[in-house]
């Protein structure tokens, strides 16, 4: 089985759409949804953002599902000039950023990552970079911090989970996939509110309204960032819809074939 894990569901509904996956399980306090993907068996989960939520979700999934393959994917920031928006990062390694005094940038871990060379992207009608993803623990606001981090780390994307999966699934000997769609470019700012919409890892509709209520301007920045995910989410289910057709994936464990 592969599972494909996301943070929120506005990177899981376009997925779902492409999925034939009506079973909802609970395991634990996650609900998965269970089913086929281009006719792969696969479980979905929306496990809410940054990385206490993706740590405690990649070892409920692998103690759940012992899958051949976790893919952790979901929208990101670039962190380079040649990555544009829409466009298809796959992870080769995730660096856990810990300190950015501006003269020095430090990480917790480094990681090594599948790159899935097996994985023909021509047809997918995205760009399709191959490269180091960084891993916050908070949103990258500013387009300057993220040209900063860029140039100090060499990493294409940035954002809040990857690096947290990887370490599970290494000290869980699972197959990974870590995959990014770019929402945000790297000579763009972010709205200054983008960290108080999440709470829990889930975004929080009533705090993004009364944002909007007191800064009316604030509307027009969303409105595109909005447009931009709608167009992320259906570039990174349909890459994930071929991808999952062409992956090599490791043999089952031996507790499965028994």
């Amino acid at each position: 089985m592969i599972v494909i894990l996301v943070a929120v569901n506005q990177e899981l509904n376009p997925i779902l759409r492409r999925a034939s996956a009506n079973h909802t399980v609970r395991q634990m306090h996650l609900d998965f949804h269970e089913g086929t993907l281009a006719g792969q068996p696969v479980a979905l989960l929306a496990l809410g953002a940054g990385k206490d939520c993706a740590r405690i979700a990649a070892e409920i999934t692998i103690k759940s599902y012992r899958p051949h393959l976790v893919v952790s994917a979901g929208f990101g920031g670039a962190l380079q000039p040649s990555v544009s928006a829409g466009d298809i990062v796959i992870g080769t390694e995730a660096l856990d950023l810990s300190h950015d005094s501006g003269a020095q940038v430090k990480f917790r871990s480094a990681l090594a990552l599948p790159a899935h060379d097996e994985l023909a992207m021509d047809n997918t009608n995205c760009k399709v970079h191959r490269g180091t993803i960084l891993t916050a623990d908070d949103i990258i606001i500013r387009a300057s911090t993220k040209q900063h981090l860029g140039r100090a780390t060499g990493a294409l994307a940035v954002d809040m989970e990857t690096s947290a999966v990887a370490a599970v699934c290494a000290a869980h000997k699972t197959e990974m996939l870590a995959v990014r769609c770019i929402t945000d470019t790297d000579r763009e700012d972010l709205p200054e509110e983008m960290d108080d919409f999440f709470m829990v890892g889930q975004l929080q509709w009533g705090r993004l309204f009364s944002a909007c209520n007191r800064n009316p301007r604030l509307l027009f920045d969303l409105a595109r960032l909005g447009h931009r995910a709608t167009i992320a989410g259906e570039n990174l289910a349909r890459f994930l819809e071929t991808a999952v057709q062409q992956l090599h994936l490791p043999a089952a464990p031996a507790s499965q074939l028994q």
